[in-house]
């Protein structure tokens, strides 16, 4: 395992544009206040709708350490590990997890040069300890209460993200004179954090910033109409989710009614999930770190394959780099290693902090959610099995438009995605019993 580079490749970020105008450094400031307390009011009103918590004083520290970037962009690394640390503190309800998450990290920025002892640090401190104190004190939140599960995930996949990269020599060299431990840090403490735990890497945040007003403002404009639409699909469909219903009163419903409370409950899951993640890209976004959005129109995919490229594209590209092409992604065994990495999927992204609190499978843990990325696997590959039959490229095509056909598709892939989530959302309901409340919508009972 090699050490943080030191090559040049980070700019100081340019100056804020405002419809092609470059604006005065005071005008620039107000403007930085004006859009921070903007964006993060709405995303702490707004945050609630999407079953999130976003505290007043976490928030106050994410929109200070964002006019502290303005200020000082040459210590734009510097400033965002520092209030990404604050708002941990400030955001978690037991702020001593704070100290023993910059005690980790710094001990595997120590550990870094070697890979076993790099492992080692990581499997101890991440999962082997805490898992521990909550495997043999289950009962005594006292004792393992202080833990923030999220934040020891992302330092999961932050290392293993920079452990590939580096060793592959993809990670973005740093700025001469930049220090190897802040750019570690920020991996780590990103503020975006403070609403939704992205897998980032060196690629997304060891580069360039570039202050962008608009790009703020578009993903601030994403987050608020996904509240809305959730809001109005809640208004118009009071009892629309699994959650008011017992699993004898859907095997009840009348098919039509039943799919109704399948597909409002998926829309329902793709809103929240979205929505969450956009106020972490407007967040990542008021920093400088132009982020994508990770959910491009999955509602409108029009096959299985194309589905899981707009979906959680931060996920993906993590499974992608660290399980699907490790594997051998080519032809020869394509289809087995997209079984494998979605299965690693269930394993690392979905089953809580890799797969239960103690030690154990759990319900809702690597059962229900290995079967449900098995079966979306099985799509995937049915559908690469499909195009090589007829001869088609898997990756043309890949743009929106409108077509009878893409209608059809789309509505197919949509019903299936929307069944297969029967098998995790309604968790009170017996899996039995979600077997048959598939079974039902395909009118085989």
């Amino acid at each position: 395992m090699t050490a943080l580079s030191t090559a040049p490749s980070h700019a100081p970020a340019g100056p804020v544009r405002f419809g092609g105008a470059v604006a005065a450094p005071g005008a620039r400031l107000a403007a930085q206040a004006g859009l921070a307390a903007l964006t993060l009011s709405a995303a702490h009103l707004i945050a609630p709708t999407f079953g999130h918590a976003l505290p007043v004083a976490a928030v106050g520290a994410v929109g200070t350490g964002a006019l502290a970037v303005m200020l000082a962009p040459r210590l734009a690394v510097e400033i965002a590990s520092a209030f990404g640390l604050l708002a941990l503190a400030l955001g978690d309800p037991t702020p001593t997890y704070a100290g023993y998450h910059v005690t980790l990290v710094g001990l595997l920025f120590l550990c870094r040069r070697r890979g076993w002892t790099l492992a080692l640090a990581l499997a101890l401190g991440a999962v082997v300890v805490p898992k521990t104190l909550f495997w043999l004190c289950s009962g005594r939140p006292d004792v393992h209460g202080w833990l923030n599960e999220p934040a020891l995930a992302v330092t999961i996949f932050a290392t293993i993200y920079w452990w590939r990269e580096t060793r592959d020599g993809r990670a973005p060299a740093l700025e001469a004179g930049r220090s190897p431990l802040a750019a570690w840090c920020l991996l780590y403490l990103f503020p975006s954090q403070i609403a939704v735990p992205l897998v980032l890497g060196p690629g997304d945040l060891w580069r360039a910033r570039r202050d962008d007003a608009g790009a703020v403002l578009r993903a601030l404009a994403s987050f608020v109409a996904k509240a809305a639409a959730l809001v109005t699909l809640r208004a118009l469909f009071p009892n629309h989710g699994f959650s008011c219903h017992s699993g004898a009163a859907l095997a009840s419903l009348p098919r039509p009614a039943l799919w109704g409370v399948v597909a409002l409950s998926y829309v329902d899951l793709m809103l929240t999930l979205s929505g969450t993640i956009d106020i972490a890209v407007a967040v990542a976004r008021l920093y400088g770190w132009q982020l994508p959005a990770p959910f491009r129109w999955a509602l409108l995919a029009w096959n299985p394959v194309e589905l899981w490229r707009r979906w959680g594209i931060y996920n993906r590209r993590f499974l992608l780099k660290n399980v699907y092409f490790p594997l051998g992604g080519g032809a020869r065994h394509r289809l087995l290693n997209v079984m494998l990495t979605f299965l690693a999927s269930a394993l690392v992204m979905h089953s809580g902090w890799l797969g239960s609190k103690y030690w154990a499978v759990g319900a809702g843990g690597w059962r229900d959610w290995s079967i449900y990325f098995a079966l979306q696997g099985a799509a995937v590959c049915a559908c690469l099995i499909t195009w090589r039959l007829v001869g088609k490229d898997s990756a043309a095509d890949r743009e929106l438009r409108w077509s009878w056909g893409r209608l059809a598709g789309t509505l197919a892939t949509q019903a299936m995605s929307a069944l297969l989530h029967v098998i995790i959302l309604p968790q009170a309901i017996p899996l039995g019993d979600r077997w048959r409340l598939i079974a039902r919508c395909l009118g085989l009972r």
